[in-house]
């Protein structure tokens, strides 16, 4: 009874930290998610015809997304700035944006049939080899570490669209694994990482994929510029950056070379953060099926 009671002021005294513990927070790659789905809304917002006045109507809901984003990226960089751990917002924050952004996504798609709606039975799409796509690492990847056959994990970074008719939404997972690591023998040998992404999830149907890494960058986010004209998904950018340690410094000192390997130079490690982005590079077309309904 004593311990209990003891336990019980302990409780009493620190109802912050006992609430910030039970609390349903957000986890970064909810975030990723979110920021993907932006990306993707920004690409379609694009489309609208601007005399139309349902455009306006559409904007306008765009607009209030946008300040609620705003608000959450606040939240989290005052939660950051005072040294808090984790995210510093509500899963559920997070799940009522992109409920928002899903539903404007498809009363546009409705209404202006840009693209294919959500149940489309119309064809496959078609991307041609040599078709490009940004990938975006969920987690961080050293050739110091690496070992054949890790498993890696990413997500679409940028919607790929094709004649303007959305073939994959950004967000859209995406599996891979390390082909080779060498780590660096200095004074001069660099480390050396070869990845293959192997395989593309699109809703219930897994698709397999060929493609080789093009180019390495950080995770610019878009800026910090959150004005009318910059991009939804610019809004969290900095942020989430943030949350994964940064990524902007991801292409210094390393170099993609002709059969894709990742090396660094000087004798340096290849050092990929989480939020790094992969451009890749389809080595054969592939077949992407209409999105199943929601």
């Amino acid at each position: 009874m004593k311990t209990a009671s003891a336990l019980a002021l302990v409780l009493l005294a620190l109802p912050g930290q006992v609430r910030a513990q039970s609390r349903d927070e957000a986890r970064p790659r909810d975030l990723q998610y979110l920021q993907g789905e932006l990306e993707s809304l920004d690409d379609e917002l694009k489309t609208l015809e601007p005399a139309d006045r349902r455009t306006e109507e559409f904007r306008r809901r765009a607009d209030e997304i946008r300040e609620d984003t705003i608000y959450l990226k606040v939240k989290m960089r005052r939660h950051q700035e005072a040294g808090g751990q984790g995210t510093g917002v509500s899963a559920s924050e997070v799940a009522d944006i992109r409920r928002a952004v899903n539903d404007l996504h498809d009363d546009i798609e409705r209404s202006f049939g840009r693209g294919r709606r959500a149940g489309d039975s119309g064809p496959d799409l078609r991307l041609p080899e040599g078709k490009t796509m940004e990938l975006r690492l969920d987690e961080p990847l050293s050739s110091r570490t690496a070992r054949v056959e890790d498993r890696i994990e990413a997500s679409v970074f940028r919607p790929v669209r094709l004649e303007g008719v959305l073939a994959i939404p950004a967000g859209s997972r995406v599996r891979g694994y390390v082909r080779d690591a060498e780590p660096a023998h200095r004074p001069s040998k660099g480390g050396r990482l070869d990845l293959d992404f192997d395989t593309l999830y699109l809703g219930p149907d897994r698709l397999d994929l060929r493609v080789s890494v093009s180019r390495i960058a950080g995770d610019d986010g878009g800026g910090d510029d959150v004005g009318r004209k910059a991009g939804l998904g610019a809004a969290l950018g900095a942020v989430i950056g943030g949350l994964f340690g940064g990524a902007k410094g991801a292409a210094i000192g390393i170099a993609v070379g002709g059969g894709g390997a990742v090396v660094a130079t000087k004798g340096d490690e290849v050092e990929l953060p989480a939020g790094t982005i992969v451009t890749v590079r389809l080595e054969r077309p592939l077949t992407v099926p209409p999105p199943p309904s929601r």
